[in-house]
């Protein structure tokens, strides 16, 4: 399965602790990865089709960007060779904008029938599961919103997940992200959360890596959800888990 990763923070960081652990423990997804961050309200995302780790080391680009970008939120996904895309444009995160904010998008797991699904404003025509994933849950919150107007984000991503997950049943984990808060969303699998003791409670790390990133595994919470007709909400901003509940 495809990897993710994300560091929420109360100022800018560097995930340079973080990230070159999470290629190293993803190593034997070789076929591309990205990186996304914030600056000054403004996505950026770096990608590459080339394998994290080669010649018994982490892709030079990849460590490199893991020392110089900061940001307040850093997403960060590692493609996996059964995902059958090559293409760098193809790799995530994935970005968009909409509710006046620009979006990061990060995807892991499959489903054999949302590619039927057909959006209004497709961001890539190509058959592409992750994009198609961002596009419904875009979209249903769109909709819900502009249904709803004093609907919270929350409420209306809610909405949107339980209506994907009943309308195109599959295994989904997600990171969605503007530049001030994490929404995690999972109906299979699980997602780890570690609070670093020498941070001082300035950031979280999330990841999809089984035990986490650290050599004491023990220290990473882990949200597991065995029901996947009952999807899982995570919602992080900077240093702080606002809501952890089920659908």
């Amino acid at each position: 399965m495809c990897e993710l990763f994300a560091m929420t923070a109360g100022q800018h960081y560097t995930a340079q602790e973080y990230l070159p652990l999470f290629a190293d423990k993803s190593r034997a997804n070789i076929s591309g990865w990205g990186i996304g961050f914030f600056r000054l309200g403004q996505v950026y995302i770096e990608k590459s089709c080339e394998g994290i780790y080669a010649s018994g080391q982490v892709h030079d680009s990849f460590q490199r960007l893991a020392r110089v970008i900061d940001s307040r939120v850093i997403l960060s996904h590692i493609r996996c060779t059964k995902s059958g895309h090559q293409k760098e444009s193809h790799a995530q995160p994935l970005s968009d904008r909409f509710l006046d904010h620009q979006w990061l998008f990060g995807f892991a797991g499959e489903s054999n029938k949302l590619a039927a699904y057909v959006s209004p404003r497709p961001m890539i025509e190509e058959d592409l599961l992750s994009a198609r994933v961002f596009e419904f849950v875009r979209d249903g919150l769109l909709a819900q919103m502009e249904d709803w107007p004093g609907l919270s984000l929350y409420q209306g991503l809610a909405v949107a997940c339980k209506k994907l997950i009943t309308q195109y049943p599959g295994e989904y984990i997600f990171f969605l992200a503007n530049e001030t808060v994490l929404f995690t969303f999972l109906n299979h699998a699980q997602v780890f959360l570690y609070r670093p003791p020498e941070a001082l409670g300035e950031f979280l790390v999330l990841t999809t890596v089984s035990g986490g990133l650290t050599l004491a595994p023990e220290h990473w919470r882990g949200y597991a959800n065995t029901d996947p007709s009952r999807g899982q909400v995570l919602i992080v901003s900077g240093s702080d888990l606002l809501y952890q509940g089920h659908l």
